[in-house]
């Protein structure tokens, strides 16, 4: 491998207004990089049998930023196509970079970027970092701009599942404030972990508004992505900001979800394989979040805009379809 003047995920790391990311991919001259944002283009736009075309010739590249870059897109878009192996192979050879970078005293720029990769796989897939591993936030500083924002909402991610909400949501207000303009996927990142921060504060009408911004950033590009990946955690927030108001989109979503939901659970725990995605649609993954974080079926039924009936109905079936006796066993079977 060799040192590179590149960017990782150039994409994340372009400033562009909403519904401009084709001309951001455009303005991008390096064609090597650009087929790298084309291929992000088509993961975050749910896209992810387009990603894996686009980008599987770049994961033995000797150019290590195009190699991090491919290896992470194609990690992600192999767990929605159920290819946990493929995933698995490939993070090991993000772990492999890391150590190259770090035996071979690369540059601080390169280090960054093996560093950000490790950590986007470990956060997401709930893999602890290997005892040893430098801290990420040493190197966010030598990361540009956007892929600085990006590594921000995975460190209040990490914080969050601390279960200190408030502390995380403050580092995401922190980087909204030093955001020198508009970086759209990154910034949807930071306002999903915002809004779950909110969720578990009770702010339930400040996560709403939050989670609305963010899904006007997206919308225009159908930026979808994050919303599938973080959906379990927002705690039916999408379910109350876009169900009702655009069907169509929120099938595509579901659909969305029900795939990654598989391939991460594949990968993530695969001795037990508890296939609880397989079982609860969505919607009923929502009330079950919530309903094992000990919220009554009233304020379910408030934050859902449904019955205090239809959250019963509900619940009673979710405890039938997982084959348990009381609501307190369901966090047994949702990642949380």
């Amino acid at each position: 491998m060799k040192t590179s003047d590149r960017v990782i995920l150039p994409l994340v790391g372009s400033a562009f207004q909403p519904g401009k990311a084709a001309e951001a991919i455009e303005r991008i001259e390096d064609k090597e990089l650009a087929q790298i944002a084309q291929g992000e283009y088509y993961f975050f736009s749910a896209q992810a049998e387009k990603c894996v075309e686009m980008v599987k010739d770049y994961l033995d590249h000797d150019d290590v930023m195009l190699r991090l870059s491919a290896d992470m897109l194609y990690i992600f878009a192999n767990l929605t196509l159920g290819d946990p192996q493929a995933a698995q192979h490939t993070r090991e050879d993000v772990h492999q970079c890391l150590t190259w970078a770090m035996q071979e005293d690369a540059p601080v720029n390169v280090k960054a970027a093996c560093l950000f990769a490790f950590y986007v796989i470990s956060t997401f897939l709930h893999i602890p970092p290997e005892k040893g591993t430098p801290p990420l936030q040493q190197y966010i500083p030598y990361l540009p701009i956007g892929q600085r924002l990006f590594a921000v909402s995975l460190l209040a991610h990490e914080i969050y599942l601390r279960q200190d909400y408030a502390k995380a949501k403050g580092v995401v207000q922190g980087a909204f404030l030093m955001a020198d303009g508009v970086y759209p996927i990154s910034m949807i990142y930071l306002g999903c972990v915002q809004a779950m921060c909110q969720i578990n504060l009770k702010e339930q009408e400040e996560a709403i508004q939050t989670v609305t911004r963010a899904w006007e950033r997206a919308r225009p590009d159908k930026l979808m992505e994050p919303f599938i990946e973080y959906h379990g955690l927002l705690q039916g927030t999408l379910e109350v900001c876009i169900r009702r108001k655009e069907p169509e989109m929120y099938k595509k979503l579901a659909d969305g979800v029900l795939a990654f939901s598989c391939g991460w659970m594949k990968i993530h725990n695969p001795k037990t394989q508890k296939a609880v995605t397989d079982l609860l649609t969505p919607l009923e993954f929502s009330i079950a979040m919530l309903a094992c974080r000990d919220w009554t079926n009233k304020e379910i039924a408030e934050h859902l805009g449904l019955s205090v009936n239809t959250v019963k109905h509900y619940v009673s079936g979710i405890l039938e379809k997982l084959q348990i006796d009381k609501r307190d066993k369901i966090k047994d079977f949702v990642n949380q």
